[in-house]
């Protein structure tokens, strides 16, 4: 006798894992080619000229897709820079650590953590200073411009260490709010005259020369409190 049921053949139990997988994957290869066209057109054309329609075409994906990555052109612009600013920071670290750097003055030690930073931010004047507007005023709940708030807030702890080891260890003050709050004004500095240098297109030695003497003013400033 014949039977109208079907059998059902039962999906392998990593059938949804699978799916998952390839979702993810998918998302990631589209996120890296909307990260690398932002990066090669903002470093082309600047930050300016560039549109999110020509970003979406050169990493061939849709505008709507595009926007599910980023939801601004300032938000792109934040991506890619972030990751610059990740990049060097951690360099910095990593030059502060060094024997010789370690045993050297907190300005010196300062510089050594934040030249790799400024390096990178006068290669492109025009899409630094966009990068420091977007960080100074940018929407608060951006995706990406809550990331850069992070690596802001971590320069600014490795600026804390770097002046809370400075003081002697007989200093009359114990607490740790002075170092976070000098290092939050070189931090401030820092990215102010960034945004001011790349404005007004000072020279690089020019620059350096006038951060440098804030830098000295503000940590003179501090361990002086602690005597």
């Amino acid at each position: 006798m014949r039977s109208d049921r079907h059998t059902v053949v039962p999906a392998p139990p990593n059938a949804a894992n699978n799916s998952t997988g390839r979702r993810e994957r998918n998302k990631e290869v589209k996120q890296a080619r909307i990260f690398a066209a932002a990066a090669e057109l903002f470093a082309e054309h600047g930050y300016a000229a560039v549109t999110t329609q020509q970003i979406a075409e050169r990493a061939d994906v849709a505008n709507g897709t595009l926007f599910r990555y980023a939801s601004t052109k300032a938000e792109l612009l934040l991506m890619v820079c972030n990751d610059d600013f990740r990049r060097n920071l951690d360099r910095g670290r990593r030059n502060v650590s060094a024997p010789d750097a370690a045993a050297a003055a907190p300005v010196p030690r300062i510089l050594t953590l934040v030249t790799p930073l400024i390096v990178a931010g006068r290669r492109s004047d025009a899409n630094t200073a966009a990068y420091q507007r977007e960080i100074m005023f940018g929407e608060p709940t951006e995706r990406y411009r809550a990331e850069a708030l992070v690596l802001v807030a971590e320069l600014q702890l490795a600026i804390a260490g770097i002046l809370a080891a400075a003081r002697p260890s007989t200093s009359t003050s114990t607490s740790t709010s002075d170092s976070t709050l000098a290092a939050r004004a070189v931090s401030n500095v820092l990215h102010l005259e960034l945004a001011r240098a790349t404005l007004a297109e000072t020279p690089p030695t020019v620059f350096l020369t006038e951060l440098t003497a804030q830098i000295e003013l503000i940590t003179r400033g501090y361990l002086a409190a602690g005597q």
